[in-house]
């Protein structure tokens, strides 16, 4: 009896991972973005046609392979291990298909748990508007809790002829920038020292003056910083 019952339990799971893959596979609305010429805006505000064929250096992408993701779109509706790589010019998820095609995922996304190295990585959108960032903007979460530590990925994108060149050069450079978000203060860049995160979360400041001290951190470092909210928040 308890061998029937294995088996029946190892084929209910063979049928559920083969109803998750077929949904992966098949319920996504996606865009071809193959042959498709891309408009989209750097950091400064500045359009790109990417569709420019030019020499590259740098890349817009997280990570320029394809890595096994969990996506939870705006709706609920969970997706697991499907390859994805993310455009952090364009704020795309961009999904590859088992016959190799790219195509970018067109609903609403909330999250996507990334799997690189076996260390899972986690991206939101839906965060406040600041300067030109939106709710369509996809922030790293460094950690998340009463206070929410997130990074940005400034991308400037820098296209020249270099001298004597008979082609034309586009530079995708990536500059990180730290924010910290809670409801009632909405989305802030981060200090630049100790001294002014204390003054920020004034409510706070006992806390994190012990946390600082006791575990000896410096929020100039981003692994420190990490560290200093996470432990504020479990308190």
């Amino acid at each position: 009896m308890k061998y029937v019952l294995k088996c029946l339990s190892f084929c209910c799971l063979i049928c559920m991972s083969h109803l998750i893959q077929a949904q992966t596979l098949n319920n996504f609305s996606l865009k071809d973005i193959g042959q498709s010429v891309i408009l989209t805006m750097d950091g400064n505000g500045k359009m790109v046609n990417l569709g420019i064929d030019m020499e590259n250096y740098g890349s817009p992408y997280f990570d320029p392979e394809f890595l096994p993701a969990n996506i939870v779109l705006a709706t609920g509706q969970r997706y697991e291990n499907v390859l994805v790589k993310i455009n952090l010019l364009s704020n795309e998820v961009i999904y590859k298909t088992p016959e190799g095609k790219e195509l970018a995922v067109l609903p609403a996304i909330k999250q996507v748990e990334l799997n690189k190295n076996g260390n899972l990585l986690f991206f939101e959108y839906g965060f406040p508007v600041y300067e030109k960032q939106n709710h369509k903007t996809i922030y790293q979460v460094l950690t998340k809790g009463k206070v929410s530590l997130l990074k940005y990925f400034f991308i400037q994108v820098t296209e020249a002829k270099p001298y004597s060149s008979a082609t034309m050069l586009r530079t995708i450079e990536q500059f990180p920038r730290l924010f910290l978000y809670d409801q009632s203060m909405s989305l802030k860049k981060v200090p630049k020292s100790n001294e002014d995160l204390l003054s920020l979360y004034k409510e706070d400041a006992t806390k994190l003056k012990s946390i600082l001290q006791k575990n000896n951190l410096k929020i100039k470092k981003e692994e420190d910083f990490i560290k200093c909210i996470s432990t504020l928040n479990e308190n």
